[in-house]
C-alpha cells in the first residue's frame, strides 16, 4: 500500500504577506539598527507569520464549514477584504520605500542619484500595479459566494473564468508581463548604478569577499586570508574583521566568477535576486485566462500572484542591502530554486540546491529538519543536500581544522550582545536583562512546532523555515538589516506557492467544504455506486482498496 502521507495545510498568504510589509518597514526605519518602533514593527510582522501557520486550514477546507465569504458579519466581511488590504499594504510598501527611504551611506556622484531614481521609479511602478490590482478586485458579497457554490458542482472546468482573468482578454495594465519585466529591469539598473556610485563600500563584509575570492585564483585559504595590509590602516578603509572569514566557503565559490569577470562580488548578489524573482514567478498562470479556482469574491487573481515575487527585489532600502554586500541573495536563489524543482519533479535538482545553500552559511542547517519534515523533499534528500554541502567545506576543514572552526564556528557563538541589535536581547540589553540559550532555544522549539504542523507543500515549507529563521534573528545576539531579509523572501516565496496553487490569495468558497461531513459524503456515494456496480455484474463481488489518506 502507499505510505500515507500528511494532509497539506494551506498557510494564509494574506498574513504571510502582511508578515512581509511588518518585516520591510521595522528594518528600513533604523537601516536594519535597534528602535523600539522598529523592533515593534518586525515582531509585528513575525506575529502575522506565526499567525499563518497556526490558522493554516487544511488545504481546501475550512473548520467548520462554508466560507468566510458567505458568512453575515464582520467574520465574512474581514475574511473578504483581507486580501484587498494586504495588496494595498504591499503596494503602499513598494511604493513610498524607495522615496521615503534611500541611505547613500557609501555612494556618491552622479551615479547615486541615478540609483535614487531608477529604485524610486522601480518601487512606483510595482506599487501603482499592486494597487490598481487591489483596486480591479472587487470583493463579491453573499449573493456572488453563493453564485460561485452553485456553479461549482460540474468540478474544476465550472470554476474557470471566475476570478480577475477573464478568458479571452488582454487583462488591465498591470496584468501584463511587461510590467514585472519593466520593474525587474528598473531594479536591476539601480544595483549597477548603486555598484558604481559606491566602489570600495567601508564594510567589513565586502573587502572579506572580494579578498577571499581574489584569493581563490591564487589558491588560498579564506581561513588564513588577511583583508588588509595591517590592523590600523584596515580599520580606516573598511573596520571590523580583519583577519576572519565567518561564513562557509560556498559563499565565495558561488562569487568567485563575479569578482573574476567583473572586479565586483555584488554583481553576483544583484544576479541572484533578480533571478530568484524570476524563478519565483508562477508560470502558466495570467496569459488572459483565470486559473483553476480562480475567485472573484477573493480580492485577488493568478496576474496578482505574477506579481508578488518582486517583492524579492523591490522592497524598501534593497539597494542599501547591495551596497552593503550582504550575502543573503544567494541563499534567496537557492532556496527558490529548490521549491521551483520540488514542485516540477526535478527532486535531484532541488538536492544540490539545498546543498548549496548549506554551504554558503551556517544557519541554514536550521531548515533542514523543516525540508525532512516536506513530504515532496523527505529526510533521505535532505541528508543527501547535507552531505553535498559537508563535501564541498570539507576541504577548507581538512587543510585547516583549527582555522576553520575559529572563523566559522566560534568566531559567531562568541560575539557578544549589542544594544543597537534589532533584536529582543539587543532590547534586553537596555535594561541590564540577558536572554540565554534556554529562551532562544524555547523559541525555535515553537517555530519548528508550527512548521511541522504546516508540513505539506512547498508553502509549508517556505513558510515554516522563515517562522524558525524569525525566530533565531529575534533571539540572536546580533540581528541587523540583511539577517530579515531571507525569512522574509521565504515568506514572499510562502505567499506565492500558496496563492498559485489555489488561483489567489484565499482559498475560493467552491473549494471549500465541510472537512467531515463531506468527506463521509463523497465515501457514502462511492460506497453506492460501487454496490450499483456489483448488482449489475450478476452479483460478482469485488473489493477495492482505497487510501484516502494522501493529499489532495
Amino acid at each position: 500500500m502507499p505510505r500515507a502521507l500528511p494532509t497539506p495545510r494551506a498557510p494564509e498568504p494574506a498574513l504571510l504577506l502582511a508578515g512581509w510589509c511588518g518585516c520591510a518597514v521595522g528594518i528600513s526605519l533604523s537601516d536594519g539598527r535597534y528602535s523600539p518602533l522598529a523592533l515593534v514593527m518586525v515582531l509585528l510582522g513575525a506575529a502575522a507569520a506565526v499567525a499563518a501557520l497556526a490558522v493554516s486550514p487544511v488545504a481546501g477546507l475550512t473548520p467548520g464549514g462554508g466560507s468566510p465569504t458567505s458568512r453575515r458579519g464582520w467574520g465574512g466581511t474581514a475574511a473578504r477584504f483581507a486580501p484587498r488590504a494586504v495588496i494595498v499594504l504591499c503596494g503602499v510598501v513598494v511604493a513610498a520605500g524607495p522615496l521615503v527611504r534611500h541611505p547613500r551611506y557609501y555612494a556618491a556622484g552622479p551615479a547615486a542619484a541615478v540609483a535614487d531614481v531608477l529604485a524610486a521609479a522601480a518601487g512606483l511602478l510595482a506599487g501603482a500595479a499592486l494597487l490598481s490590482a487591489a483596486r480591479t478586485a472587487r470583493p463579491a458579497g453573499p449573493a456572488g459566494a453563493d453564485a460561485a457554490r452553485s456553479g461549482s458542482g460540474s468540478g474544476v472546468g465550472a470554476r474557470v473564468g471566475l476570478g480577475l482573468g477573464l478568458a479571452g482578454s488582454r487583462g488591465p495594465w498591470w496584468a501584463r508581463s511587461w510590467v514585472f519585466w519593466a520593474v525587474l529591469g528598473l531594479a536591476v539598473a539601480a544595483g549597477v548604478a548603486t555598484i558604481v556610485a559606491a566602489p570600495r563600500p567601508r564594510i567589513d563584509v565586502f573587502h572579506l569577499l572580494q579578498g577571499s575570492t581574489s584569493g581563490l585564483a591564487d589558491g588560498e585559504n579564506m581561513y588564513r586570508q588577511q583583508w588588509g595590509p595591517d590592523p590600523v590602516t584596515y580599520a580606516h578603509t573598511a573596520g571590523g574583521l580583519f583577519d576572519v572569514y565567518p561564513y562557509l566557503p560556498g559563499t565565495s565559490l558561488l562569487l568567485a566568477p563575479f569578482r573574476w569577470i567583473f572586479g565586483d562580488v555584488r554583481y553576483g548578489l544583484l544576479l541572484a535576486v533578480a533571478c530568484a524573482a524570476v524563478i519565483a514567478r508562477p508560470h502558466g498562470a495570467g496569459h488572459g485566462t483565470a486559473g483553476p479556482g480562480t475567485d472573484m469574491s477573493t480580492g485577488t487573481g493568478p496576474r496578482v500572484t505574477r506579481l508578488l515575487p518582486l517583492l524579492l527585489v523591490v522592497f524598501p532600502e534593497s539597494m542599501y542591502a547591495l551596497q552593503q554586500s550582504w550575502t543573503e541573495p544567494l541563499l534567496v536563489v537557492a532556496l527558490a530554486v529548490m521549491v521551483r524543482a520540488v514542485t516540477t519533479g526535478r527532486t535531484r535538482l532541488a538536492v544540490v540546491a539545498l546543498a548549496l545553500a548549506l554551504a554558503s552559511k551556517q544557519h541554514v542547517a536550521l531548515l533542514l529538519p523543516v525540508a525532512a519534515c516536506w513530504p515532496a523533499f523527505g529526510p533521505r534528500r535532505a541528508l543527501a543536500s547535507a552531505g553535498l554541502g559537508l563535501a564541498v567545506v570539507a576541504p577548507w576543514i581538512v587543510t585547516a581544522p583549527r582555522d576553520f572552526f575559529a572563523d566559522a564556528v566560534r568566531t559567531n557563538l562568541d560575539y557578544p550582545v549589542l544594544d543597537h541589535s534589532l533584536s529582543l536581547p539587543g532590547w534586553a540589553h537596555h535594561f541590564g536583562i540577558t536572554l540565554g540559550f534556554g529562551a532562544t532555544a524555547a523559541v525555535l522549539a515553537g517555530s519548528y512546532l508550527l512548521a511541522w504542523r504546516a508540513r505539506g507543500g512547498a508553502a509549508g515549507f517556505c513558510a515554516g523555515s522563515a517562522v524558525v529563521l524569525l525566530g533565531l534573528d529575534l533571539m540572536n545576539k546580533q540581528t541587523f538589516f540583511n539577517h530579515y531579509t531571507l525569512p522574509m523572501a521565504l515568506l514572499v516565496l510562502a505567499a506565492t506557492s500558496t496563492a498559485a496553487a489555489r488561483g489567489h490569495l484565499v482559498a475560493p468558497p467552491q473549494l471549500r467544504a465541510r472537512p467531515r461531513r463531506a468527506a463521509d459524503g463523497q465515501r457514502a456515494a462511492e460506497g453506492r455506486r460501487a454496490a450499483e456496480g456489483q448488482r449489475a455484474a450478476d452479483g460478482q463481488r469485488r473489493v477495492e482498496n482505497r487510501s484516502n489518506a494522501a493529499p489532495s
